[in-house]
């Protein structure tokens, strides 16, 4: 009996290094982490705190607890390199828990690894940004962003005057529509068919939008809505790495795109608010044309300039844009 029990504890014994080869030492973890790209917080952190907790009614400043508003306020619930020891990261990750959160639906794994790894990096305030030394978030190319994509086809469609403007609330219906903490409101992140503005784009009835005689939203203008949702609504911004405008500036191919995203919605044929009709390269020459006080209508609206109706009405076209509709009328308003 002793023989048999010595040879099991040396074959133990023996066996015991070659568990331990395999098996990661305890300090691999922090040289995993370090030889990890660096996670940014106001480019990959941020944003999933502002689109799953710093909602309306919840961490938003309205009640006492966390607060998702920035950096010194998420920190209170932060211990730098320790995720395990942070309650921020216990809460999100104690799934089906009491203390679950966001309650209704748990963060992806990714995104919790995402915080993870951002608080064992030591949780630093991390911007980003492509300047040298600064840390690059590459954005797939198939991405739905929300200014360049989501945000336009709202103010065009949906914040237009005596409607989602965020000027017309006199009837409880009429909320605002015209930036991302309001259009934020009325989605669910991850799930279209439960977010109450993709539900009225592709319902029908009374509460389908935009309602008559505007025209519906195209099957590519749903699909970006449900898409970006999908994505997790976030407030994404993916401006032009460069902004072209030493070429010849073309009516088809650079400045259709962006009276199509701002002005389409509310200025064609059929819905031409304030008898504006910017539907083609005809309607937009002529208001390219014409002059008040020496500058073209089309740029003193966009513009914002005194004496003209600003337009967008809710916020201004990015200075690229402009600067190419600019370019496009002092070149001779090519039809290319």
């Amino acid at each position: 009996m002793m023989q048999s029990l010595s040879r099991r504890i040396s074959g133990l014994l023996l066996f015991l290094p070659l568990i331990f080869a395999v098996l990661p030492a305890c300090h691999q973890e922090s040289l995993l982490i370090e030889d990890m790209d660096t996670v940014c917080f106001y480019g990959q952190v941020m944003p999933v705190l502002q689109t799953s907790c710093g909602i309306a009614g919840c961490h938003d400043g309205s009640q006492e607890g966390f607060l998702a508003a920035g950096y010194s306020s998420v920190m209170q619930s932060v211990v730098p390199g320790d995720p395990r020891g942070s309650k921020l990261y216990q809460v999100i990750t104690d799934i089906n828990g009491e203390q679950m959160m966001p309650p209704d639906r748990p963060l992806t794994q990714d995104q919790r690894s995402v915080i993870q790894v951002w608080i064992a990096q030591g949780a630093l305030e991390t911007t980003c940004d492509t300047g040298n030394g600064g840390v690059v978030i590459i954005i797939p190319s198939d991405s739905i962003c929300f200014v360049q994509d989501i945000l336009p086809l709202f103010l065009s469609n949906c914040a237009m005057s005596s409607c989602h403007d965020g000027l017309s609330q006199e009837e409880d219906d009429l909320y605002a529509l015209n930036s991302y903490a309001t259009i934020r409101a009325h989605v669910v992140p991850f799930n279209p068919s439960e977010s109450e503005v993709y539900k009225a784009v592709t319902g029908s009835g009374e509460e389908f939008m935009p309602p008559p005689p505007k025209s519906p939203l195209t099957n590519a203008q749903k699909e970006l809505m449900r898409k970006w949702i999908a994505e997790g609504a976030l407030n994404s911004d993916c401006p032009e790495a460069t902004c072209d405008t030493l070429n010849p500036v073309g009516f088809t191919t650079q400045v259709k795109p962006i009276i199509d995203s701002y002005c389409v919605g509310c200025h064609n044929a059929s819905s031409s608010n304030g008898g504006v009709n910017l539907n083609g390269y005809d309607q937009v020459k002529k208001y390219a044309e014409t002059f008040r006080n020496g500058t073209p209508l089309l740029v003193g609206t966009i513009r914002h300039m005194t004496g003209f109706k600003a337009m967008p009405p809710s916020s201004a076209l990015d200075e690229c844009s402009i600067r190419k509709i600019e370019l496009w009328i002092e070149q001779g308003k090519l039809n290319n």
